[in-house]
């Protein structure tokens, strides 16, 4: 394939998601304005304490950041798996990498230490490709399943394609599965997001926050929004985990920091777990 030809792919890759960008920028409202019905902040505060709703302190402040996109390709695989140790067996399948260890790694029975334990393994290149990049999220993790997610130039991405998860067992690291994006890189210029506030608020608005519900965390940081012509969009997101107070199940959400819109494809509820 000649220079020129390639030029014009990528030039028309480009245009093409920058005129999905430009579409979903002109449906979506100005920076959070929900529905006409949802008032003033103060009032929310009130609707939502008489919905027995318990919110944490909330920042107000707003934060910033960028449509991103990752071209979908899962040539790291084949790096990874050179640098990995000669005694890990390994699988790759919808850009996941699966390993298990033919000899477990002890860890400690102490939680404090078996994290440092486990954040040692996770640096050490033999063991986890790009493991440095790689940050540890408690809100996500348990005691048989701690979870990493990716940090980038532009912030921590809380997506499952960018994400590292450690079996634990018998106090042993038996195994792990990895995503990881490429080349992430801005498609348009740094926008104004929500406060987390404005996040909660537009979670409210939207039917999104239940009834005698406990907000448990927020977290900002990159959410896969869509994938366009073999790219991935990422967008700046507010993560938020919500315990119905009746069955202690813990949803997580995620809003859309730009628009207030929910990301629907982000949302699961899980069973309450020990967090490790």
């Amino acid at each position: 394939m000649d220079f020129k030809r390639i030029e014009w792919i990528f030039l028309i890759v480009f245009i093409g998601i920058n005129i999905f960008l430009g579409i979903e920028i002109f449906q979506t409202p100005t920076l959070l304005s929900p529905p006409a019905s949802s008032g003033t902040a103060a009032d929310l505060n009130t609707e939502m304490k008489a919905d027995n709703i318990t919110l944490p302190k909330l920042s107000s402040e707003q934060r910033d950041g960028y449509y991103l996109a990752s071209k979908i390709d899962d040539d790291w695989n084949k790096t990874a798996r050179t640098q990995l140790a000669s005694n890990f067996a390994t699988s790759f399948e919808d850009n996941t990498l699966n390993v298990s260890l033919t000899n477990p790694v002890k860890v400690s029975h102490d939680s404090k230490k078996r994290l440092a334990e486990i954040k040692s393994f996770v640096a050490n290149p033999k063991n986890v490709f790009q493991g440095k990049k790689y940050h540890y999220v408690t809100q996500l993790s348990n005691t048989a399943d701690y979870v990493f997610d990716q940090e980038s130039d532009y912030g921590l991405t809380y997506s499952e394609n960018a994400r590292l998860h450690i079996q634990v067992k018998n106090d042993q690291i038996v195994s792990y599965t990895q995503t990881y994006i490429q080349n992430l890189a801005p498609v348009r210029e740094r926008q104004t997001t929500l406060s987390a506030k404005g996040a909660i608020d537009a979670l409210y608005t939207y039917s999104e926050l239940p009834n005698n519900s406990k907000v448990l965390w927020t977290k900002f940081g990159y959410s896969k929004l869509i994938k366009v012509r073999g790219s991935i969009i990422y967008i700046p997101s507010w993560t938020i985990a919500i315990e119905n107070n009746n069955t202690k199940n813990i949803s997580i959400k995620q809003v859309n920091a730009f628009t207030g819109k929910i990301i629907q494809d982000n949302t699961n509820e899980t069973e309450n777990k020990d967090v490790a």
